[in-house]
C-alpha cells in the first residue's frame, strides 16, 4: 500500500532536478525577501513618535538622571540607576558633551550612532542591532549643560522575537508554512504541464501516435498551452503522415498481388512452351517475382501489425511448441546450406493472450535472419526461458548467430523498416534480405507488450533477446 501511495505521489507530483532547482530558488527567493521586510522592520534607527508613552517617559528619566549626577556625580548617577532598573541585563548611561560616559563605562559601538543622532534631535532616538536595542534622548542638566541619556538593552533571539514579533517563533514557522506551500504550488504549476508533455512524448517515441498533451494544459491560456497545442499539431501531422504511408504501401501491396499471381501463371505457361534455350532466362525471371511476392507479402504483415490486434486474435499459446515448430522448419532449410540451429528450451512456457501467428512471424524472421548470416558449419543458437522470478513473470527467448555481427552505432537501426547495412558488402548480398524482417518482429514484439534487443556476441556473431510479459495486454 505504501508503494502504491508513492507511486501516486509520484505521478501527481513530478520529483525531478528542475522541479528542484525551482523550487528551491523561488524559496530561497521569497524567504529572502521575508527576511529582508523583516530585518528593515526591526533593525536600524528610527525616531520613536512624541505619542508613544515611552517618548513621553524618557524626557522625565532623562532629567532625573541628569539631576542625579549633577546633585550627587557619579555615585548618584550610580544609585540613581540602580534605583531605576535594579539588577536587570539594562545599561543607562549618562553621556556629556565629550561623548564620555560619566561612569567612563566604553560606550556600546552599536549605540554611537544614535548617541550622535540624539545631539541633532530632540526627540527619542531608537534602534534595533544585532547585539542590543537602544534609546538616546537629549537633555540638559538643572546647569543647563547638554548631556545624552543612553539605555542600553542586550538582545537574545528569542527575546527579540517576542518583543517585536508578537507569537515570536510560532509566527515564523508559520511564515515558513505559507512560503514552503506556495513555492510548492507555483513550481508544481510550472514543471507539472511540462511533465505531462514529456510522458505524452516518450509514448510517442514508442510509437503510440494517438496520444495528446494532457487537456488541462490546454486550459492554462499561456506559454505552455501553446507548446502543448504545438506539440498535439506535430503529433497529428506525424500521425498523418504515418497513416498515409501505411495506407500506400497496403494498398500497392494488395493492387501488385493481383498482376503478380497472373505473372506466375504466364511463366508457367510459357516454361511449357518454351525451348531449352530460354529455360535460364525462365528460371531467373521466376526467382525475381518469387522475391517479389515475398515482399509483398512481408509488407501486408507488416501494415497489418501496424493497424493493431483485435481481441479475437488473442489466445493461451504455447511459447515452447510453437518454438520448436519454427526451429525445426529453420533446421530443415539451413540444412541445405551447411549450416544447423540448435534449442534449449523450457516446457510449458506460455502466454496467456497472445497471437500465435503474429508470434510465429516475429521468431521466424529472427531466426531465418540468424541462419542467413551465419556461417557454414555453425549452429544457430536459441534459447527459451521462464523467468517467473521476475517482479512481473515473462518468457525470454534469444537467438544466437556466429556471422559478422553489426556495427554498434547500427543496433538500434536493425529493426527500422527496409535499414540494411552496407549493401556493397560482398557478405550482405550474398545474403540480402528484404530489409523488413526484424521491423516486422519488432511491430509483432511491441504490440505484446514486450521488448526487443540486439547486441553483439563475443568473440563473434549477434544475439537477439526477446522478452514477453506472461500476462501480455495489446498495445
Amino acid at each position: 500500500m505504501m508503494q502504491n501511495f508513492k507511486d501516486i505521489l509520484r505521478a501527481r507530483v513530478p520529483v525531478r532536478r528542475l522541479f528542484a532547482k525551482v523550487f528551491l530558488w523561488f524559496w530561497s527567493a521569497i524567504l529572502a525577501l521575508c527576511a529582508f521586510f523583516i530585518g528593515s522592520r526591526i533593525l536600524g534607527t528610527q525616531v520613536v513618535p512624541q505619542t508613544e508613552v515611552m517618548a513621553a517617559l524618557a524626557s522625565r528619566v532623562a532629567d532625573e538622571a541628569a539631576h542625579a549626577y549633577e546633585t550627587g556625580g557619579p555615585r548618584g548617577f550610580t544609585l540613581f540607576e540602580q534605583s531605576l532598573l535594579g539588577h536587570s541585563d539594562v545599561q543607562l548611561y549618562l553621556i556629556d558633551s565629550d561623548s564620555t560616559d560619566v561612569l567612563s563605562r566604553p560606550i556600546p559601538s552599536e549605540s554611537l550612532a544614535i548617541v550622535q543622532a540624539a545631539r541633532n534631535d530632540g526627540r527619542l532616538i531608537e534602534r534595533y542591532g544585532l547585539r542590543s536595542r537602544s534609546a538616546s534622548y537629549r537633555v540638559r542638566g538643572p546647569s543647563g549643560r547638554p548631556y545624552v541619556l543612553l539605555m542600553n538593552i542586550p538582545l537574545r533571539f528569542g527575546k527579540l522575537v517576542d518583543a517585536d514579533l508578537g507569537s515570536g517563533v510560532l509566527f515564523i514557522s508559520g511564515v515558513l508554512v505559507v512560503v514552503t506551500l506556495f513555492c510548492l504550488w507555483l513550481v508544481y504549476h510550472i514543471v507539472a504541464p511540462i511533465q505531462g508533455i514529456q510522458s505524452a512524448a516518450r509514448r510517442v517515441a514508442n510509437g503510440d501516435l494517438n496520444v495528446r498533451a494532457p487537456v488541462e494544459i490546454s486550459k492554462r491560456h499561456d506559454e505552455l498551452a501553446s507548446l502543448a497545442l504545438d506539440f498535439d499539431a506535430m503529433v497529428e501531422r506525424t500521425s498523418l503522415l504515418v497513416r498515409s504511408q501505411r495506407d500506400l504501401l497496403s494498398s500497392v501491396s494488395h493492387e501488385l498481388r493481383s498482376p503478380l499471381a497472373r505473372f506466375n501463371m504466364s511463366l508457367g505457361l510459357l516454361r511449357n512452351q518454351s525451348s531449352p534455350e530460354s529455360a535460364e532466362l525462365l528460371q531467373r525471371m521466376e526467382r525475381d517475382v518469387e522475391r517479389i511476392d515475398i515482399l509483398l507479402g512481408q509488407l501486408l504483415t507488416f501494415s497489418r501489425l501496424e493497424s493493431g490486434l483485435s481481441s479475437s486474435q488473442k489466445e493461451r499459446v504455447d511459447v515452447s511448441q510453437l518454438v520448436h515448430e519454427v526451429v525445426a522448419d529453420g533446421e530443415f532449410e539451413a540444412r541445405g546450406y551447411g549450416k544447423s540451429v540448435s534449442i534449449d528450451a523450457d516446457n510449458d512456457v506460455c502466454l496467456e493472450q497472445a497471437d500465435p501467428q503474429t508470434l510465429r512471424s516475429a521468431f521466424e524472421n529472427i531466426i531465418r535472419n540468424a541462419i542467413r548470416f551465419t556461417p557454414p558449419n555453425t549452429a544457430v543458437q536459441v534459447v527459451l526461458r521462464s523467468d517467473k522470478g521476475h517482479a512481473s513473470p515473462q518468457v525470454v527467448l534469444s537467438v544466437r548467430d556466429f556471422g559478422p555481427g553489426v556495427p554498434e552505432e547500427s543496433l538500434q537501426r536493425i529493426f527500422q523498416p527496409f535499414f540494411r547495412l552496407n549493401p556493397t558488402s560482398g557478405f550482405l548480398k550474398r545474403n540480402g534480405g528484404t530489409g523488413l524482417g526484424l521491423a516486422i518482429a519488432l511491430e509483432a514484439i511491441r504490440l505484446h507488450g514486450g521488448t526487443i534487443l540486439a547486441r553483439n556476441a563475443n568473440p563473434s556473431g549477434l544475439e537477439v533477446r526477446i522478452t514477453l510479459p506472461i500476462n501480455s495486454a495489446q498495445h
